[in-house]
C-alpha cells in the first residue's frame, strides 16, 4: 500500500506543476470566450484534483465521473479558441492558430487519454487507472508547452 500512496503522491505534485490556471486578476480582466475558457480550464484542474484524491481512496466512481467531465471537455474545447482569441488576459500561444493541425492532436491526445482512464476505472483497475492519470496529465503538459504561453 505504501507503494501506491507514493505513485499518487508524485502524481499529485507532477499534476500540480503543469496544471495551474491564470492568475486570479488575469481571470477577472477576461470577458467572453476567454474569460469562459479560463473558466473550463479552472473546473478541468479541479477534476485533475479530484482523480488524484480519488485514486488515493481507491474512488473508482469518481475518478470515472471526472475523467468524464474531462472528456467531455475535450471533445468541445477547440470552439472555445476562435482566432484572435491569444489577447491578454488569455494564454493561449498563437502557434494553436499557426499549427490547428498540431493543437488538435494536442486536444485529441488529451481526449484519449481521459478516455482510457474512464475504461480503467469502470473496471476498477488500480494500476491502470494510475497510468491513465499519468498519461492524462501528460497531455495537460505537453499541450502547455506547445500552445500556452
Amino acid at each position: 500500500m505504501k507503494i501506491k500512496n507514493l505513485i499518487t503522491y508524485i502524481s499529485f505534485l507532477l499534476i500540480s506543476s503543469i496544471v495551474s490556471i491564470a492568475p486570479l486578476y488575469a481571470q477577472e480582466d477576461a470577458t467572453g470566450v476567454v474569460k469562459e475558457r479560463m473558466n473550463k480550464f479552472k473546473i478541468s484542474k479541479k477534476m485533475m484534483q479530484t482523480i488524484h484524491k480519488s485514486i488515493q481512496n481507491e474512488d473508482f466512481g469518481t475518478i470515472e465521473e471526472s475523467a468524464t467531465t474531462l472528456y467531455n471537455w475535450s471533445k468541445e474545447m477547440i470552439k472555445y479558441f476562435p482566432e484572435g482569441s491569444d489577447v491578454p488576459p488569455s494564454e493561449a500561444s498563437a502557434d494553436i492558430w499557426l499549427n490547428p493541425e498540431g493543437f488538435k492532436k494536442a486536444v485529441n491526445n488529451f481526449e484519449l487519454a481521459s478516455l482510457k482512464l474512464i475504461n480503467n476505472s469502470k473496471e476498477k483497475d488500480f494500476d491502470n487507472s494510475v497510468d491513465a492519470f499519468r498519461s492524462l496529465a501528460g497531455t495537460c503538459k505537453g499541450c502547455h508547452q506547445k500552445f500556452r504561453n
